[in-house]
Parts: structure tokens; sequence; C-alpha cells
């Protein structure tokens, strides 16, 4: 049964946290919130944000989405919501969510993984990706000392291993608990069970794809050519689906196989690099290999999928993606970088703006100066140091972003275009 709680006259803000990163993130900001005086409620709408809100103050939500609108209007404008925290903005829930409080005038604080990865998460208000206002920068005037030197970056360990973890025991409870939430749809592809048959056939086949993959750079590394890098995203990426002109990634491979064959380049590779957290649900292996005997591109096409990353881009001559934010790595080393989608990278003055198979044949020179404008002003407007999982990447990314939530966010309306400046929101106080 749901609870629901009088608004407190005396607390200042109340901050609505949504669906956040698996894992107790969420649970350790609504306790940093509430340190400072603020009320903080938590919705669930799910068993692994039951089991992830532990003790905290929170409401559950058990009806239908199409209900969901007018039950949070009416929750929110009850219990004098103010701010309003969600990790994506492209999910179901939260993309009704913003449509419904927006216009409300309730802030709307949207987190995701960094721009600037691995040792950064990201908070922007309204949007992120290819709704963040950072798409529209005038990044050829945008001058770095109107903000003055960003603070250093503080490296912590490696928490792939927790995000993973994270991720298994919330979507256990998600299934084990169904019972309590029947009508909850979820923003992925498949069902729970489907997940765990795709991950239990990848942990089965894990050997053979890194033999494959030791092949494959092996004779990368004798034929001695120029390697174009296409990084790959995952294939239910709401990135690709909803920033971009590609329905999935199979037609982004498909496209970028079409244009290696078109651009006449017979004196470099293509290489896909799969994503890491690939599930397998689409045969990338097949795909490409049927791909590269429809063009005749035998020799001079390659799918890698346990290499590192930072190894290929050893390699690299160019880079292709869609918006993944791990183009950073290849625009932090100076690598030439064509994204396709909509993107904060995405700028004509960062990222030239040709079709994919003239890029091949070009190799243009990437213009260093306006990236590294654009990372100091990521690193001191959208960016926190530190990470969603693990002690130490939260102890450094929590006190931040609190600070950011409530006390508001640096200035960033110089640096837009103009048409972008007039429909920036004021930031609630």
């Amino acid at each position: 049964m749901s609870v629901e709680f009088p608004t407190q006259s005396g607390v200042r803000r109340h901050f609505l946290l949504l669906q956040g990163p698996c894992g107790n993130f969420f649970r350790r900001l609504q306790t940093s919130l509430e340190a400072q005086g603020h009320a903080c409620t938590r919705v669930v709408i799910n068993g692994g944000d039951l089991v992830n809100t532990g003790l905290g103050r929170k409401v559950l939500y058990r009806r239908s989405l199409e209900d969901w609108p007018a039950w949070l209007m009416a929750f929110s404008q009850r219990q004098g919501i103010t701010d309003v925290v969600a990790y994506g903005d492209c999910r179901s829930y939260h993309r009704r969510a913003i449509a419904t409080l927006k216009p409300l005038g309730i802030a709307i604080h949207v987190l995701e993984e960094g721009y600037l990865r691995p040792y950064w998460i990201t908070c922007e208000r309204d949007g992120v990706n290819g709704h963040s206002k950072l798409v529209d920068l005038d990044v050829g005037r945008f001058d770095a000392g109107k903000l003055g030197p960003p603070e250093p970056e503080i490296a912590f360990a490696g928490t792939q291993h927790r995000y993973m973890w994270a991720g298994f025991l919330y979507y256990l409870w998600t299934a084990l608990l169904t019972p309590l939430f029947p009508r909850y749809v979820s923003h992925r592809d498949l069902d729970v069970g489907g997940e765990a048959a795709l991950w239990l056939a990848r942990f089965v086949t894990w050997p053979g794809r890194r033999i494959k993959t030791a092949r494959a750079l092996e004779e990368i590394s004798l034929l001695r050519k120029p390697v174009h890098l296409v990084l790959l995203q995952l294939n239910g990426d709401s990135q690709t689906r909803e920033h971009s002109s590609f329905s999935s990634v199979r037609h982004f491979v498909e496209h970028c196989m079409a244009e290696f064959a078109a651009s006449g380049v017979r004196d470099a590779v293509l290489v896909f690099k799969n994503h890491p957290l690939d599930n397998g649900v689409v045969n990338l292996a097949r795909l490409i290999r049927d791909e590269t005997a429809r063009h005749g591109l035998g020799g001079r096409v390659f799918f890698v999928e346990t290499a590192k990353l930072v190894a290929l881009l050893n390699r690299a001559t160019s880079v292709i993606v869609i918006n993944s934010t791990a183009c950073h790595q290849a625009l932090q080393r100076g690598i030439p970088t064509l994204v396709m989608g909509r993107a904060i990278y995405n700028h004509p003055e960062i990222v030239p703006r040709m079709r994919l198979a003239n890029f091949f044949r070009a190799r243009p020179v990437m213009r260093r100066r306006h990236y590294k404008l654009l990372v100091s002003l990521l690193a001191q407007t959208s960016q926190m140091n530190g990470g969603y999982y693990g002690r130490e990447a939260q102890a450094l990314a929590l006190p931040a972003l609190t600070r950011q939530l409530i006390e508001g966010y640096p200035e960033i309306e110089s640096f837009l275009k103009p048409a972008q400046r007039d429909r920036l929101p004021r930031t609630a106080s």
C-alpha cells in the first residue's frame, strides 16, 4: 500500500527521486539531501527500487504507466515537490514525468554517466546527451577564462564489477517482487528471464570470443594498415533510438559497411569494437561477416569483442561513433572523430560534418583547441568527479552533486547560441 506524507512547511525544498542507477547511490543521495535540511521522497515503481531504497522515505507506485502522469502531478502538488531527480531522460516513466512536471515550474535534474568518463558523472537541468543544452554551445566564441580553471581530476579504482553486481541484484529483485508491481513497464527490450539467458550464453562463449578477438588483433597488427575504428553502442541504447537517425545497432553497422565500400579506400581496415556490456541479442559477428561478403570487403573488416578500448585507440587513425561518450577518449588523444548522432561533442568546431564515405577518404585533422575548451566547460558545469558504484567513487561524487542540486548550476547562457538562450529556464531557488 502506498504511504503519503504531509508537506513539511519548515523544509526549504522537497526533492522527488525517480529511478536511479542500480545499487545504493540514490539511497545515499537521499540521506545527503536530508542532512542539508531538505525533504526527499523516493518513488518506488519496482522491486529493485524498493530494495535499493531501504528504510528511506518513499511512496510506492503500483498503477499503470498510463496513469503515471496524472498521479505524479497530483502527488507533486499535494506534497509540495520543488525538484525532481532522475537517472536518464528517455525511460518511459522519466519522459512522462519531465513533460508533466516541468510546465509546473518544478526543477528537473537529470543524471547520466559522465561525459568525461571514467571518473565523472553528469548532472544537468532538463536533459542530458542529445537533450542537453550543451548541444547548442557556440564553441567558437567560448572563453574558458569566464569560469576559471577546473578542479583537478581525482582517479579511483575501477568499478565495473560493482556495476555488474548491482545490476544483477537489481533485476533479480525486480523479478522476484513482480507480484508487488504487476503493472511495471521496464525500459529494457527483454524481461529478466530473457536477459539472464543471453548473459549465460555470453559467459559460456567467453573463452571462444577471447580467442577470436586475439586472432583478429594479431591479423590487424600484421597488416600494418590505417585503422578506422567504429565504436558500437548497445542495441537498445536510447542514445541510438532517440538521438540519431539509426533505428538500431544493426542499421548503424550496415551503414558503416556500405559507406566503407563506397569510399573506395583499399589501404585501410575497418574495425568494429563491441560494447563491453552487449548482451548478444544481435549476433554482430554474423552480421558483420555477412555484410563483409555482400560488399566484397574480405580481409579488410574486423570485429573485436573483448579487447581493451585503449589498446585499439592507440592503433586508430580515425574513430566513428553514433554519440557514445567513449568518443571522449578518442578526442582526448587527438584522433579525428566522426559523431553521427546528436551529442554534446558534435560541434563543427570540434568534429567534421561530412558523409562517412568522405571521412574515410579525407582523414581530417582534429581541432584540439576547441575540444579542450569544451572539456573545461563540461568539468565546471555538468560534471562531478566521482561515480555511482563503490564507496570511494560515491564519496567523491555525492558532496558536489548535493551542492549543485541545492545551490543551482553554473551560468552557461553566455556560451549558448542566441536562439537557445531565450529557451533557458531560470534555476529554481
